[in-house]
């Protein structure tokens, strides 16, 4: 599956999700999530320059895109998610950050039953 149009880019997207959506905190990100009508599920990931250079905050973000493109099937349609990396997530694994995404996402109630 190809992440085209399923990404949150502009600044509005990101404002309207932490005005109006909920959020759910996990030990390495926090979950902005906002139902809309449309049928698809879009997502926006934020790492701060707290976090670390460039360099790193990149390689955090691309870690969590990998880890939303292969769990899509299982998030409910219908949701702008936006994912706000904690520094903890630093040096952080891909199956742990994937058990924590998907730990929020089950709280967070956007996953499939």
């Amino acid at each position: 599956m190809r992440l085209r149009g399923k990404l949150l880019k502009k600044n509005r997207e990101f404002l309207r999700v932490y005005r109006h959506g909920r959020t759910v905190a996990g030990r390495y990100c926090v979950l902005y999530f906002l139902p809309h009508e449309d049928n698809t599920t879009r997502v926006g990931i934020s790492v701060s320059k707290k976090v670390g250079n460039s360099v790193v905050r990149h390689r955090l973000k691309r870690l969590y895109k990998e880890v939303f493109r292969l769990n899509y099937g299982k998030i409910r349609p219908g949701f702008d998610l936006v994912i706000i990396v904690r520094r903890r997530a630093l040096g952080l694994t891909f199956s742990l950050c994937q058990e924590d995404f998907l730990a929020v996402l089950a709280r967070a109630g956007v996953t499939l039953k």
